[in-house]
């Protein structure tokens, strides 16, 4: 595997208090709640001025990740994945 896929540019997330944050692939952090349930994951996308945040979740019936939004910061990125339970 290459080294180059793990150096990101984009800050990773920190989900304060209430979870924990893996990157699991450039740019992408899979997070879980304080029980190790994953909750979704979060994307870095790269935009004039900066890095936006999408917070993703997985959607069984489709078998495929659903984009609940994109954010300016990852603390708000992460707060979706908290609340849109």
């Amino acid at each position: 595997m290459s080294t180059a896929l793990w150096n990101d540019l984009a800050p990773a997330p920190r989900p304060a208090g209430w979870g924990a944050a893996t990157h699991v692939a450039a740019g992408l952090w899979r997070i879980a709640d304080p029980r190790g349930v994953v909750v979704g994951h979060v994307r870095a996308i790269a935009a004039d001025g900066g890095w936006r945040y999408a917070a993703e979740r997985f959607h069984s019936a489709t078998g495929r990740f659903r984009r609940l939004g994109e954010f300016w910061s990852s603390a708000d990125a992460l707060e979706c994945l908290r609340y849109a339970r």
